[in-house]
């Protein structure tokens, strides 16, 4: 079933956007594009100035000349690059299918999350709730060598930024926990105001991901217990999958 684009208070015209970007697509290859979806904070309704658009575009068939003429086409959009970035994640219908690209997360995140913008819903057709779960799990296990990687090489404060920890911590874990809920108890909060509202005693990274000036302040006054309370989540989140 098709959604609509939910609304952003933005002051870019993204919808125009993304239809100059999909109507050129589809001119240039035709019948072998199979569908495009808008995925990220405009899909959840969540995006700011400074959000990306991102897209996923799935082909019978990809090679390195699409590739190229979907680059010079989000090059000349109606609107300058530094504005708005477009960014598209092309894959080939097998590869979408394949365990080798579940990686990526493509069709989790099309299908909780995804906006039809163009062709056959797909991702419809493919969830699994037993592969949802394996995901699920070496997500949390990437995340948590990450935070593990901070604490072992005893990281400045000054790196642990939270920019730095928003796009290797926070963002993936955020989705991790919104397939936790799916998982658990059969629902998926779109927004993080409704990951935040799905669990009695939300995590703190989510907390931490809401607010910048708390995980900073944190950080300077005890970076040890910050980092150590992160793993700890992770690492229980983890164990809780009886892996």
């Amino acid at each position: 079933m098709k959604k609509d684009i939910p609304y952003n208070s933005v002051s870019i015209d993204y919808k125009n956007i993304l239809n100059v970007f999909v109507t050129k697509i589809h001119e240039i290859v035709c019948d072998n594009l199979i569908c495009v979806f808008l995925t990220g904070s405009y899909a959840r309704g969540e995006a700011t100035e400074n959000s990306d658009l991102d897209v996923w575009c799935i082909f019978k068939n990809l090679d390195t000349d699409i590739l190229a003429k979907i680059g010079e086409i989000s090059r000349n959009l109606p609107i300058n690059y530094n504005d708005l970035e477009l960014n598209s994640q092309c894959m080939t219908l097998d590869e979408f299918k394949s365990n080798c690209f579940s990686k990526f997360l493509a069709y989790p995140i099309i299908y909780f999350e995804g906006i039809l913008l163009f062709g056959e819903d797909i991702a419809t057709k493919i969830i699994h709730d037993k592969e949802l779960e394996q995901i699920y799990k070496e997500f949390l296990a990437e995340i948590l060598l990450s935070i593990r990687h901070y604490i072992s090489v005893n990281e400045p404060i000054e790196k642990l930024t939270y920019n730095k920890i928003k796009t290797w911590v926070f963002k993936p874990l955020m989705f991790a926990l919104r397939l936790e809920r799916y998982l658990h108890k059969n629902i998926y909060p779109l927004t993080i105001n409704d990951l935040f509202s799905a669990y009695n005693f939300p995590p703190i990274a989510v907390s931490y991901f809401m607010n910048k000036e708390k995980w900073e302040n944190d950080l300077i006054n005890c970076r040890e217990t910050v980092l150590k309370s992160l793993h700890d989540e992770v690492n229980k989140l983890l164990m809780d999958c009886k892996i």
